[in-house]
């Protein structure tokens, strides 16, 4: 009887444990996916950016520099990023006069 539960216990454990391996496997799929749809690449202003959830943040040309250079190239682009959709919410555009 002994090694009868034994043998229960045991399954039950590999149960258990085969379970969670398949939650993290399907947590760490859709964690995956969420993450591809967050951050990808955009064109905006005319670059290529990494943009995180359609927000412009590192131009592809900044990762030739420092990373302190990188980032303050990305708070700059967030910034025109913001600015143009502040414009686009109040319902006028930037109109560029050329000389």
């Amino acid at each position: 009887m002994s090694k009868f539960l034994e043998e229960i216990k045991r399954r039950l454990q590999l149960w258990h444990e085969q379970r969670a391996e398949r939650i993290d496997a399907e947590r760490q799929s859709q964690l995956d996916a969420e993450a591809r749809k967050a951050v990808q690449v955009m064109e905006f202003n005319g670059g290529l950016f990494v943009s995180v959830n359609g927000v412009p943040l590192f131009s592809i040309d900044s990762f030739r520099v420092s990373i302190g250079d990188a980032v303050a190239n990305a708070r700059n682009a967030y910034k025109d990023w913001k600015e143009e959709k502040l414009w686009e919410g109040n319902g006028t555009t930037r109109v560029s006069i050329a000389s």
